[in-house]
């Protein structure tokens, strides 16, 4: 019987019918300010918090002081957690990342020591400088990462990581040869409806799990980011009139 974990996002749980698949590697991919460090830090902070699970959170841009107020204004007290030893912080800058796969060594080992079930990195950037692309060689940068992904899973972990992607209509989505190293693929988008935007997320692939393809409308609020899955995107309503007529 297949094990799931609860992701921490409201709705979301729904939306993949019980939960992620525990010792999955998943891939959160979208458009800037879709809301995917958001969902990155609520997975590991209500793993820790709510279901005691001990998560590593890995950044290559932000400080941990930066994140805290983030999430902070959306209702996580992520520095508390991080003093009471149930989540470890660490600061990747990408100007510093070297070494290939011996350099995860040391994160095998916290995960390890810790009790960590949950790791998140923020953001898939940490691959391009931590493994070269090999003169160009993109199978082998594929086999690196790959072997990386394997790691986490050695480990125990469930593994998310968050990318951006410069085509995010649905209709459009081209996937990359990335996309297929992970077990499952979580993608959030913004639609155009009237003068704005409205966020979306559909869950693209889990491996060996079923789970719903619907698109559902995102809110975020200080409460966090929310999955409405009672409603449908009034943007794609919109889209569907129109083209009927």
């Amino acid at each position: 019987m297949v094990e799931l974990i609860k992701t921490g996002v409201p709705g979301l749980d729904q939306v993949l019918k019980g939960g992620l698949r525990r010792n999955a590697s998943i891939l959160v991919t979208g458009a800037p300010g879709t809301g995917k460090t958001i969902l990155a830090l609520q997975f590991i902070y209500y793993g820790a918090k709510e279901h005691n699970e001990n998560g590593i959170f890995i950044s290559t841009e932000e400080s941990l002081d930066v994140l805290d107020q983030s999430a902070r204004n959306l209702g996580m007290d992520l520095k508390s957690m991080v003093d009471k030893r149930k989540i470890f912080f660490v600061q990747k800058p990408i100007a510093t990342l070297k070494g290939g796969i011996s350099s995860i060594k040391g994160l095998v080992e916290a995960i390890r020591k810790n009790n960590v079930r949950r790791v998140a990195l923020d953001s898939l950037i940490f691959f391009e400088y931590l493994y070269p692309r090999f003169d160009g060689n993109k199978m082998e940068f594929r086999r690196q990462v790959l072997m990386f992904i394997q790691e986490m899973k050695k480990a125990g972990v469930t593994f998310l990581v968050v990318s951006e992607r410069s085509i995010t209509d649905f209709d459009r989505l081209n996937y990359d040869m990335m996309d297929f190293v992970f077990e499952g693929i979580i993608l959030l988008s913004r639609i155009r409806k009237g003068s704005y935007f409205e966020r979306v997320l559909t869950v693209a692939k889990i491996r060996g799990q079923d789970h719903s393809l619907d698109v559902y409308p995102v809110t975020i609020g200080s409460d966090g980011l929310k999955v409405l899955v009672d409603q449908t995107p009034f943007s794609l309503v919109e889209k569907e009139e129109h083209g009927f007529k």
